[in-house]
Protein backbone atom coordinates (compact mmCIF):
# COMPACT_ATOMS: atom_id res chain seq x y z
CA UNK A 1 0.00 0.00 0.00
CA UNK A 2 0.85 3.57 -0.51
CA UNK A 3 1.15 4.21 3.40
CA UNK A 4 0.31 2.84 6.18
CA UNK A 5 -3.47 3.13 6.87
CA UNK A 6 -4.92 5.02 9.82
CA UNK A 7 -7.55 3.46 12.62
CA UNK A 8 -10.24 5.29 10.82
CA UNK A 9 -9.18 4.88 7.16
CA UNK A 10 -9.07 1.03 8.12
CA UNK A 11 -12.29 0.93 10.05
CA UNK A 12 -14.33 3.08 7.31
CA UNK A 13 -12.40 0.78 3.91
CA UNK A 14 -12.86 -2.34 5.61
CA UNK A 15 -16.60 -1.49 6.67
CA UNK A 16 -17.20 -0.02 2.95
CA UNK A 17 -15.95 -3.37 1.54
CA UNK A 18 -17.93 -6.34 3.63
CA UNK A 19 -21.21 -4.05 3.04
CA UNK A 20 -21.30 -2.68 7.03
CA UNK A 21 -21.51 1.37 6.11
CA UNK A 22 -23.80 2.92 8.08
CA UNK A 23 -25.42 5.95 6.38
CA UNK A 24 -23.00 8.91 9.19
CA UNK A 25 -19.92 6.52 8.28
CA UNK A 26 -20.99 6.38 4.47
CA UNK A 27 -21.53 10.35 4.50
CA UNK A 28 -17.88 10.34 6.72
CA UNK A 29 -16.61 8.49 4.04
CA UNK A 30 -17.59 10.58 1.17
CA UNK A 31 -16.38 13.48 2.27
CA UNK A 32 -12.59 12.35 3.43
CA UNK A 33 -12.15 11.24 -0.13
CA UNK A 34 -14.06 14.13 -1.66
CA UNK A 35 -11.07 16.28 0.05
CA UNK A 36 -7.80 14.44 0.04
CA UNK A 37 -5.90 13.45 -2.51
CA UNK A 38 -3.57 10.95 -0.36
CA UNK A 39 -6.48 9.65 0.79
CA UNK A 40 -8.13 8.43 -2.19
CA UNK A 41 -4.85 6.72 -3.11
CA UNK A 42 -4.67 5.02 -0.22
CA UNK A 43 -8.62 4.04 -0.63
CA UNK A 44 -7.73 2.83 -4.45
CA UNK A 45 -4.81 0.40 -2.96
CA UNK A 46 -7.09 -0.91 -0.93
CA UNK A 47 -9.63 -1.74 -3.44
CA UNK A 48 -6.90 -3.37 -5.42
CA UNK A 49 -6.03 -4.81 -2.69
CA UNK A 50 -9.17 -6.47 -2.39
CA UNK A 51 -9.95 -6.62 -6.34
CA UNK A 52 -6.82 -8.88 -6.32
CA UNK A 53 -8.41 -11.26 -3.80
CA UNK A 54 -11.58 -11.32 -6.16
CA UNK A 55 -9.43 -12.16 -8.96
CA UNK A 56 -7.69 -15.03 -6.99
CA UNK A 57 -11.02 -16.75 -5.85
CA UNK A 58 -12.93 -16.28 -9.07
CA UNK A 59 -9.41 -17.81 -10.77
CA UNK A 60 -10.28 -20.81 -8.16
CA UNK A 61 -13.96 -21.01 -8.99
CA UNK A 62 -12.90 -21.51 -12.44
CA UNK A 63 -10.33 -24.30 -12.10
CA UNK A 64 -12.86 -26.14 -10.19
CA UNK A 65 -15.03 -26.36 -12.88
CA UNK A 66 -12.07 -27.11 -15.09
CA UNK A 67 -11.23 -29.75 -13.01
CA UNK A 68 -15.10 -31.34 -12.95
CA UNK A 69 -15.18 -31.55 -16.73
CA UNK A 70 -12.22 -33.61 -16.67
CA UNK A 71 -13.75 -35.74 -13.77
CA UNK A 72 -11.35 -34.54 -10.99
CA UNK A 73 -13.72 -33.40 -8.04
CA UNK A 74 -11.94 -30.33 -6.45
CA UNK A 75 -12.82 -30.06 -2.45
CA UNK A 76 -15.23 -27.17 -1.56
CA UNK A 77 -14.79 -25.70 1.53
CA UNK A 78 -17.21 -23.21 3.31
CA UNK A 79 -14.12 -21.08 4.06
CA UNK A 80 -13.97 -20.56 0.27
CA UNK A 81 -18.00 -19.89 -0.03
CA UNK A 82 -17.30 -17.56 2.69
CA UNK A 83 -14.61 -15.39 1.45
CA UNK A 84 -16.33 -16.05 -2.16
CA UNK A 85 -19.10 -14.38 -0.46
CA UNK A 86 -17.52 -11.28 1.17
CA UNK A 87 -15.46 -10.70 -1.29
CA UNK A 88 -18.11 -10.18 -3.95
CA UNK A 89 -19.74 -7.55 -0.92
CA UNK A 90 -16.51 -6.11 -1.12
CA UNK A 91 -16.60 -5.10 -4.55
CA UNK A 92 -20.46 -4.53 -5.25
CA UNK A 93 -19.96 -1.95 -2.20
CA UNK A 94 -16.98 -0.32 -3.16
CA UNK A 95 -17.36 0.11 -7.32
CA UNK A 96 -20.94 1.74 -5.86
CA UNK A 97 -19.44 4.34 -3.87
CA UNK A 98 -16.41 4.91 -6.14
CA UNK A 99 -19.15 6.25 -8.52
CA UNK A 100 -21.08 7.91 -5.98
CA UNK A 101 -17.50 10.27 -5.42
CA UNK A 102 -16.73 10.13 -9.52
CA UNK A 103 -20.26 11.67 -9.98
CA UNK A 104 -19.54 14.69 -6.93
CA UNK A 105 -15.86 15.24 -8.12
CA UNK A 106 -17.11 15.43 -11.90
CA UNK A 107 -13.28 15.05 -14.15
CA UNK A 108 -11.03 16.24 -11.26
CA UNK A 109 -10.16 12.46 -10.89
CA UNK A 110 -10.05 10.36 -13.42
CA UNK A 111 -8.15 7.79 -11.53
CA UNK A 112 -11.62 6.57 -9.85
CA UNK A 113 -13.51 7.01 -12.85
CA UNK A 114 -11.12 4.67 -14.23
CA UNK A 115 -11.38 2.23 -10.97
CA UNK A 116 -15.36 2.36 -10.59
CA UNK A 117 -15.78 1.81 -14.76
CA UNK A 118 -13.80 -1.55 -14.47
CA UNK A 119 -15.47 -2.66 -11.58
CA UNK A 120 -19.26 -2.24 -12.81
CA UNK A 121 -18.04 -3.82 -16.42
CA UNK A 122 -17.72 -7.20 -13.98
CA UNK A 123 -21.20 -6.91 -13.75
CA UNK A 124 -22.83 -5.43 -16.69
CA UNK A 125 -21.56 -7.51 -19.39
CA UNK A 126 -22.73 -9.81 -21.85
CA UNK A 127 -25.62 -10.15 -24.40
CA UNK A 128 -28.33 -12.82 -26.12
CA UNK A 129 -26.68 -15.01 -28.77
CA UNK A 130 -29.75 -15.53 -30.54
CA UNK A 131 -28.97 -19.48 -30.81
CA UNK A 132 -31.69 -21.22 -33.15
CA UNK A 133 -29.98 -24.52 -34.67
CA UNK A 134 -27.47 -27.33 -34.39
CA UNK A 135 -25.84 -29.23 -36.76
CA UNK A 136 -26.43 -33.00 -36.15
CA UNK A 137 -24.92 -34.13 -39.32
CA UNK A 138 -21.78 -33.15 -42.10
CA UNK A 139 -21.18 -35.76 -44.51
CA UNK A 140 -18.75 -35.59 -47.07
CA UNK A 141 -19.23 -31.58 -47.17
CA UNK A 142 -17.28 -29.08 -49.91
CA UNK A 143 -17.71 -25.39 -47.70
CA UNK A 144 -17.87 -22.40 -50.17
CA UNK A 145 -14.29 -20.38 -49.14
CA UNK A 146 -14.75 -17.51 -47.07
CA UNK A 147 -18.07 -19.10 -45.64
CA UNK A 148 -18.48 -20.70 -42.44
CA UNK A 149 -17.47 -24.15 -41.94
CA UNK A 150 -19.45 -26.25 -39.69
CA UNK A 151 -19.00 -29.31 -37.82
CA UNK A 152 -21.14 -32.14 -35.95
CA UNK A 153 -22.74 -30.21 -33.07
CA UNK A 154 -22.35 -26.58 -33.88
CA UNK A 155 -24.61 -24.07 -32.70
CA UNK A 156 -25.85 -21.63 -35.37
CA UNK A 157 -27.33 -18.33 -34.67
CA UNK A 158 -30.17 -16.33 -36.64
CA UNK A 159 -29.07 -14.90 -39.78
CA UNK A 160 -25.81 -17.54 -40.21
CA UNK A 161 -25.54 -19.07 -43.87
CA UNK A 162 -24.48 -22.19 -44.43
CA UNK A 163 -23.12 -22.58 -48.29
CA UNK A 164 -21.87 -25.62 -49.34
CA UNK A 165 -20.56 -27.29 -52.63
CA UNK A 166 -20.94 -30.40 -52.15
CA UNK A 167 -22.08 -32.93 -49.26
CA UNK A 168 -25.11 -33.59 -46.86
CA UNK A 169 -25.83 -31.34 -43.97
CA UNK A 170 -28.45 -31.96 -41.81
CA UNK A 171 -29.59 -29.17 -38.91
CA UNK A 172 -31.87 -28.94 -36.84
CA UNK A 173 -33.91 -26.13 -36.02
CA UNK A 174 -34.56 -25.06 -32.40
CA UNK A 175 -38.62 -25.84 -32.67
CA UNK A 176 -38.28 -29.08 -33.40
CA UNK A 177 -37.83 -29.33 -37.21
CA UNK A 178 -34.88 -30.94 -39.06
CA UNK A 179 -33.76 -30.20 -42.21
CA UNK A 180 -30.94 -31.91 -44.72
CA UNK A 181 -29.35 -29.55 -47.24
CA UNK A 182 -27.72 -31.11 -50.46
CA UNK A 183 -24.65 -29.01 -52.14
CA UNK A 184 -24.34 -27.00 -53.81
CA UNK A 185 -26.90 -25.08 -51.53
CA UNK A 186 -27.37 -21.67 -49.60
CA UNK A 187 -29.77 -22.28 -46.61
CA UNK A 188 -29.91 -18.91 -44.16
CA UNK A 189 -31.22 -19.14 -40.83
CA UNK A 190 -33.64 -16.67 -39.64
CA UNK A 191 -35.34 -18.01 -37.39
CA UNK A 192 -36.11 -21.10 -34.27
CA UNK A 193 -38.57 -21.87 -37.29
CA UNK A 194 -38.20 -20.78 -40.38
CA UNK A 195 -35.16 -20.37 -43.31
CA UNK A 196 -34.13 -19.02 -46.18
CA UNK A 197 -33.21 -21.41 -49.54
CA UNK A 198 -31.87 -19.28 -52.17
CA UNK A 199 -29.96 -22.17 -53.65
CA UNK A 200 -30.08 -25.97 -53.71
CA UNK A 201 -32.24 -29.04 -52.31
CA UNK A 202 -33.59 -29.49 -48.88
CA UNK A 203 -35.53 -32.05 -47.56
CA UNK A 204 -37.71 -31.14 -44.24
CA UNK A 205 -39.69 -32.91 -41.47
CA UNK A 206 -41.14 -30.94 -39.00
CA UNK A 207 -42.94 -32.70 -36.10
CA UNK A 208 -46.53 -31.40 -34.26
CA UNK A 209 -43.98 -28.67 -32.41
CA UNK A 210 -43.17 -27.06 -35.23
CA UNK A 211 -45.93 -26.91 -37.50
CA UNK A 212 -45.49 -23.45 -39.43
CA UNK A 213 -41.71 -24.33 -40.56
CA UNK A 214 -41.39 -21.89 -43.31
CA UNK A 215 -38.69 -22.01 -45.69
CA UNK A 216 -38.68 -18.65 -48.02
CA UNK A 217 -37.42 -19.25 -51.17
CA UNK A 218 -36.72 -16.57 -53.92
CA UNK A 219 -40.52 -15.98 -54.95
CA UNK A 220 -42.17 -18.12 -53.27
CA UNK A 221 -42.52 -19.30 -49.74
CA UNK A 222 -43.74 -22.95 -48.20
CA UNK A 223 -45.37 -23.40 -44.94
CA UNK A 224 -45.26 -27.10 -43.44
CA UNK A 225 -48.72 -28.31 -41.88
CA UNK A 226 -47.04 -31.23 -40.89
CA UNK A 227 -44.74 -33.53 -41.62
CA UNK A 228 -41.97 -33.68 -44.65
CA UNK A 229 -41.80 -32.57 -47.97
CA UNK A 230 -38.75 -31.26 -50.01
CA UNK A 231 -37.49 -28.12 -52.14
CA UNK A 232 -35.51 -27.61 -54.78
CA UNK A 233 -34.28 -23.60 -55.94
CA UNK A 234 -32.65 -23.27 -59.19
CA UNK A 235 -31.67 -19.96 -61.30
CA UNK A 236 -31.89 -16.74 -59.89
CA UNK A 237 -32.95 -13.47 -59.54
CA UNK A 238 -36.35 -13.39 -62.34
CA UNK A 239 -35.49 -16.42 -63.87
CA UNK A 240 -35.55 -18.28 -59.72
CA UNK A 241 -37.73 -21.66 -60.42
CA UNK A 242 -38.96 -23.54 -57.37
CA UNK A 243 -39.70 -27.17 -57.23
CA UNK A 244 -41.90 -28.48 -53.84
CA UNK A 245 -43.04 -32.06 -53.20
CA UNK A 246 -44.73 -33.16 -50.46
CA UNK A 247 -43.67 -37.29 -49.32
CA UNK A 248 -46.13 -36.65 -45.87
CA UNK A 249 -48.98 -34.38 -44.26
CA UNK A 250 -49.79 -31.13 -46.09
CA UNK A 251 -48.05 -28.11 -47.00
CA UNK A 252 -48.82 -24.64 -48.32
CA UNK A 253 -46.94 -22.80 -51.52
CA UNK A 254 -47.40 -18.50 -51.72
CA UNK A 255 -46.13 -17.17 -54.66
CA UNK A 256 -44.97 -13.72 -53.85
CA UNK A 257 -47.40 -11.97 -55.99
CA UNK A 258 -50.44 -13.83 -54.96
CA UNK A 259 -52.97 -11.84 -52.80
CA UNK A 260 -55.82 -14.44 -52.82
CA UNK A 261 -53.99 -17.45 -50.66
CA UNK A 262 -51.29 -20.29 -51.11
CA UNK A 263 -51.96 -23.41 -52.79
CA UNK A 264 -52.05 -26.38 -50.31
CA UNK A 265 -50.16 -29.62 -51.30
CA UNK A 266 -51.18 -33.73 -49.76
CA UNK A 267 -48.59 -36.04 -49.61
CA UNK A 268 -47.78 -37.25 -53.21
CA UNK A 269 -48.38 -33.75 -54.94
CA UNK A 270 -45.73 -31.53 -56.22
CA UNK A 271 -45.99 -27.86 -58.02
CA UNK A 272 -43.19 -25.95 -59.89
CA UNK A 273 -43.18 -22.00 -59.21
CA UNK A 274 -41.76 -18.80 -60.51
CA UNK A 275 -42.35 -15.37 -59.27
CA UNK A 276 -45.17 -15.45 -61.37
CA UNK A 277 -46.82 -18.64 -61.82
CA UNK A 278 -47.40 -21.73 -59.47
CA UNK A 279 -48.05 -25.24 -61.46
CA UNK A 280 -48.15 -28.39 -61.25
CA UNK A 281 -44.85 -30.43 -61.46
CA UNK A 282 -42.35 -32.81 -59.55
CA UNK A 283 -38.61 -33.61 -59.15
CA UNK A 284 -37.21 -36.72 -58.49
CA UNK A 285 -34.22 -35.93 -57.13
CA UNK A 286 -35.62 -33.65 -54.63
CA UNK A 287 -38.29 -36.01 -53.64
CA UNK A 288 -35.19 -39.17 -52.87
CA UNK A 289 -33.44 -36.25 -50.89
CA UNK A 290 -36.07 -37.28 -48.24
CA UNK A 291 -34.58 -40.49 -47.88
CA UNK A 292 -31.95 -38.58 -45.88
CA UNK A 293 -34.27 -37.31 -43.08
CA UNK A 294 -33.26 -39.12 -39.90
CA UNK A 295 -35.84 -41.93 -39.16
CA UNK A 296 -36.78 -40.63 -35.44
CA UNK A 297 -40.59 -42.29 -34.90
CA UNK A 298 -41.00 -39.32 -31.99
CA UNK A 299 -40.88 -36.31 -34.67
CA UNK A 300 -44.67 -38.12 -35.97
CA UNK A 301 -45.83 -39.77 -32.55
CA UNK A 302 -47.68 -37.14 -30.43
CA UNK A 303 -49.68 -33.97 -29.85
CA UNK A 304 -49.05 -30.67 -28.05
CA UNK A 305 -50.90 -30.67 -25.65
CA UNK A 306 -48.70 -27.55 -23.89
CA UNK A 307 -46.60 -24.78 -25.25
CA UNK A 308 -44.76 -22.61 -22.46
CA UNK A 309 -45.07 -19.66 -25.08
CA UNK A 310 -48.71 -19.64 -26.14
CA UNK A 311 -49.96 -20.71 -23.07
CA UNK A 312 -48.67 -17.48 -21.20
CA UNK A 313 -51.69 -15.78 -19.12
CA UNK A 314 -51.03 -12.59 -17.03
CA UNK A 315 -52.90 -12.64 -13.97
CA UNK A 316 -54.64 -10.51 -11.43
CA UNK A 317 -52.10 -8.12 -9.71
CA UNK A 318 -50.82 -10.09 -5.94
CA UNK A 319 -52.57 -13.06 -7.29
CA UNK A 320 -51.01 -16.89 -8.65
CA UNK A 321 -51.60 -17.51 -12.26
CA UNK A 322 -55.27 -19.23 -12.45
CA UNK A 323 -56.16 -18.32 -16.62
CA UNK A 324 -54.35 -21.75 -17.78
CA UNK A 325 -53.21 -25.13 -16.83
CA UNK A 326 -49.32 -23.37 -16.23
CA UNK A 327 -48.16 -22.36 -12.45
CA UNK A 328 -45.10 -20.65 -11.37
CA UNK A 329 -43.23 -21.16 -7.87
CA UNK A 330 -39.89 -21.39 -6.36
CA UNK A 331 -38.48 -23.45 -3.94
CA UNK A 332 -38.19 -21.09 -1.10
CA UNK A 333 -38.23 -23.81 2.14
CA UNK A 334 -36.36 -26.44 0.37
CA UNK A 335 -34.58 -28.40 -2.33
CA UNK A 336 -35.56 -28.15 -5.38
CA UNK A 337 -37.72 -31.79 -5.86
CA UNK A 338 -39.26 -30.77 -2.63
CA UNK A 339 -42.90 -29.60 -3.27
CA UNK A 340 -44.06 -28.98 -0.06
CA UNK A 341 -40.77 -26.16 0.11
CA UNK A 342 -42.74 -24.66 -2.87
CA UNK A 343 -44.22 -21.13 -2.91
CA UNK A 344 -46.14 -19.67 -5.81
CA UNK A 345 -45.59 -17.10 -7.32
CA UNK A 346 -47.50 -14.05 -7.68
CA UNK A 347 -48.57 -11.66 -10.69
CA UNK A 348 -46.43 -7.97 -10.36
CA UNK A 349 -48.42 -6.08 -13.36
CA UNK A 350 -45.21 -3.58 -12.95
CA UNK A 351 -42.52 -5.51 -13.70
CA UNK A 352 -44.86 -7.68 -16.14
CA UNK A 353 -44.00 -11.16 -14.50
CA UNK A 354 -44.39 -13.50 -12.02
CA UNK A 355 -42.65 -13.23 -8.66
CA UNK A 356 -42.67 -13.34 -4.82
CA UNK A 357 -45.14 -11.89 -3.22
CA UNK A 358 -43.93 -7.98 -1.86
CA UNK A 359 -44.13 -9.49 2.16
CA UNK A 360 -41.84 -12.02 1.02
CA UNK A 361 -39.48 -10.13 -0.87
CA UNK A 362 -37.25 -9.75 2.21
CA UNK A 363 -36.75 -13.20 2.09
CA UNK A 364 -33.25 -12.23 0.62
CA UNK A 365 -32.82 -15.96 -0.90
CA UNK A 366 -35.47 -15.93 -3.34
CA UNK A 367 -36.02 -12.24 -3.78
CA UNK A 368 -34.66 -12.17 -7.58
CA UNK A 369 -37.29 -15.11 -8.97
CA UNK A 370 -39.21 -13.77 -11.62
CA UNK A 371 -41.09 -15.57 -14.55
CA UNK A 372 -41.86 -13.72 -18.03
CA UNK A 373 -43.49 -14.89 -20.90
CA UNK A 374 -39.66 -14.97 -23.15
CA UNK A 375 -37.97 -16.23 -19.48
CA UNK A 376 -37.08 -14.96 -16.02
CA UNK A 377 -33.96 -15.25 -13.17
CA UNK A 378 -33.62 -18.08 -10.58
CA UNK A 379 -32.60 -16.57 -6.80
CA UNK A 380 -29.59 -16.99 -5.13
CA UNK A 381 -27.31 -20.03 -5.55
CA UNK A 382 -25.85 -22.49 -2.99
CA UNK A 383 -22.99 -20.64 -2.67
CA UNK A 384 -24.48 -17.42 -1.45
CA UNK A 385 -26.55 -18.67 0.96
CA UNK A 386 -26.40 -20.48 4.44
CA UNK A 387 -28.76 -23.48 3.93
CA UNK A 388 -26.30 -24.02 0.87
CA UNK A 389 -29.76 -24.82 -1.48
CA UNK A 390 -29.99 -23.09 -5.02
CA UNK A 391 -33.51 -21.20 -5.55
CA UNK A 392 -35.06 -22.24 -8.65
CA UNK A 393 -37.45 -20.21 -11.04
CA UNK A 394 -40.26 -22.79 -11.79
CA UNK A 395 -42.96 -23.35 -14.44
CA UNK A 396 -45.48 -25.99 -13.60
CA UNK A 397 -47.97 -27.77 -16.20
CA UNK A 398 -50.99 -29.46 -14.94
CA UNK A 399 -51.58 -32.62 -16.69
CA UNK A 400 -55.21 -32.10 -19.05
CA UNK A 401 -55.87 -35.85 -19.19
CA UNK A 402 -54.21 -39.33 -19.13
CA UNK A 403 -51.47 -40.34 -21.12
CA UNK A 404 -47.99 -41.21 -21.77
CA UNK A 405 -46.12 -37.59 -21.79
CA UNK A 406 -42.75 -36.28 -22.35
CA UNK A 407 -40.94 -32.18 -23.22
CA UNK A 408 -40.10 -31.42 -26.49
CA UNK A 409 -37.58 -28.94 -28.24
CA UNK A 410 -36.58 -27.45 -24.75
CA UNK A 411 -34.01 -24.66 -24.69
CA UNK A 412 -32.48 -22.19 -22.27
CA UNK A 413 -30.35 -19.07 -23.13
CA UNK A 414 -28.58 -17.41 -20.77
CA UNK A 415 -27.10 -14.27 -21.83
CA UNK A 416 -23.90 -14.76 -22.97
CA UNK A 417 -20.37 -13.31 -20.95
CA UNK A 418 -18.04 -11.79 -22.63
CA UNK A 419 -15.43 -12.27 -19.94
CA UNK A 420 -13.90 -16.04 -19.82
CA UNK A 421 -13.77 -16.66 -16.38
CA UNK A 422 -17.67 -16.00 -15.57
CA UNK A 423 -20.06 -17.50 -13.89
CA UNK A 424 -21.76 -18.39 -16.99
CA UNK A 425 -23.53 -21.80 -15.91
CA UNK A 426 -27.69 -22.54 -15.05
CA UNK A 427 -28.71 -25.68 -14.56
CA UNK A 428 -32.63 -27.17 -15.96
CA UNK A 429 -34.15 -29.46 -14.43
CA UNK A 430 -37.19 -31.88 -14.37
CA UNK A 431 -39.50 -33.30 -12.00
CA UNK A 432 -43.33 -34.53 -11.75
CA UNK A 433 -45.32 -34.24 -8.48
CA UNK A 434 -43.29 -34.91 -5.59
CA UNK A 435 -40.93 -37.55 -7.26
CA UNK A 436 -37.44 -37.70 -8.07
CA UNK A 437 -35.44 -34.97 -10.28
CA UNK A 438 -35.85 -37.14 -13.57
CA UNK A 439 -33.67 -34.48 -16.12
CA UNK A 440 -30.58 -32.16 -14.97
CA UNK A 441 -28.56 -30.52 -17.87
CA UNK A 442 -26.12 -27.90 -17.27
CA UNK A 443 -25.60 -24.62 -19.58
CA UNK A 444 -22.28 -24.60 -20.89
CA UNK A 445 -19.86 -21.95 -22.12
CA UNK A 446 -21.96 -21.39 -25.61
CA UNK A 447 -24.59 -20.22 -22.93
CA UNK A 448 -27.08 -22.15 -24.32
CA UNK A 449 -28.39 -25.87 -23.88
CA UNK A 450 -31.46 -28.26 -25.57
CA UNK A 451 -33.47 -30.84 -23.80
CA UNK A 452 -35.98 -33.00 -23.95
CA UNK A 453 -37.29 -35.72 -21.57
CA UNK A 454 -39.56 -38.62 -20.94
CA UNK A 455 -41.77 -38.77 -18.36
CA UNK A 456 -43.89 -41.59 -18.69
CA UNK A 457 -47.41 -42.39 -17.82
CA UNK A 458 -49.17 -39.36 -16.12
CA UNK A 459 -52.91 -38.66 -14.99
CA UNK A 460 -55.02 -35.68 -15.32
CA UNK A 461 -53.87 -33.59 -12.83
CA UNK A 462 -50.51 -34.78 -12.38
CA UNK A 463 -48.21 -31.35 -12.24
CA UNK A 464 -44.77 -31.37 -14.23
CA UNK A 465 -41.93 -29.25 -12.70
CA UNK A 466 -39.27 -27.43 -14.85
CA UNK A 467 -36.97 -25.33 -13.07
CA UNK A 468 -33.79 -23.18 -13.88
CA UNK A 469 -31.53 -23.08 -10.99
CA UNK A 470 -28.48 -20.47 -10.88
CA UNK A 471 -25.89 -23.80 -10.10
CA UNK A 472 -24.02 -22.02 -7.29
CA UNK A 473 -24.32 -18.86 -7.81
CA UNK A 474 -26.31 -16.14 -8.67
CA UNK A 475 -24.61 -13.89 -10.85
CA UNK A 476 -26.70 -11.78 -13.78
CA UNK A 477 -28.38 -15.04 -14.53
CA UNK A 478 -31.09 -13.74 -16.74
CA UNK A 479 -32.29 -16.41 -19.14
CA UNK A 480 -34.91 -16.84 -21.86
CA UNK A 481 -36.40 -20.47 -22.89
CA UNK A 482 -39.01 -22.75 -24.11
CA UNK A 483 -40.25 -26.14 -24.06
CA UNK A 484 -43.48 -28.39 -25.02
CA UNK A 485 -45.30 -31.03 -22.92
CA UNK A 486 -46.65 -33.61 -25.59
CA UNK A 487 -48.96 -36.75 -25.20
CA UNK A 488 -47.95 -39.28 -27.31
CA UNK A 489 -50.60 -40.74 -29.68
CA UNK A 490 -48.99 -44.00 -30.66
CA UNK A 491 -46.14 -46.26 -28.82
CA UNK A 492 -42.67 -45.15 -30.24
CA UNK A 493 -41.46 -48.16 -31.56
CA UNK A 494 -38.19 -47.52 -31.79
CA UNK A 495 -37.64 -43.98 -31.38
CA UNK A 496 -34.56 -42.18 -30.63
CA UNK A 497 -34.00 -42.32 -26.41
CA UNK A 498 -35.45 -38.89 -25.35
CA UNK A 499 -31.80 -37.85 -24.41
CA UNK A 500 -30.39 -38.76 -27.73
CA UNK A 501 -28.97 -37.33 -31.16
CA UNK A 502 -30.27 -33.86 -32.49
CA UNK A 503 -30.22 -30.39 -31.51
CA UNK A 504 -32.15 -31.99 -28.26
CA UNK A 505 -28.83 -33.62 -27.31
CA UNK A 506 -26.40 -32.03 -24.74
CA UNK A 507 -22.67 -31.73 -24.75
Amino acid sequence: MNKRLSTDEHRLFDAACSGQLDADSHAVLQRVLRDSEEVRVRYLDYLALHSDLFGAVRAARVRERFLATIGVAPQRTSERRRRYRVVGAVLATAAALTLVLNAQRGAEDKTVATASQGLAAQEGEGSWRGLIARVNRVEAVEWQPGCRTFVESDLIAAGEAMVLRAGILEVEFRQGAVVVLEGPAHLVADDANAASLLQGRLAAVAPPWATGFRVDTPGVDVVDHGTEFAVNVSGAGADARVNVVVTEGEVEVLADQQVDGGRRLLAGEGVNATEDAVEDGDDAAARKLTEQLPDRPELKNAVVVGDRWSGWAPGSEGQPCRESAWRYFTNRDGEFGDVQGYKELVWHEADNCYRPADRETSSWFSQHVRVHRDGGHPGRGRDQVWDKIDRYSITGFVVPEDGVYRIEAGWLERMWAKRWDRDEMLDIAVHVNDGPVLMREFCNRDSFVAFRQALGELSAGDTIYVGVGPNGADFNDKFRWGFYVVRETSPPGGATAPNEGGLAATD
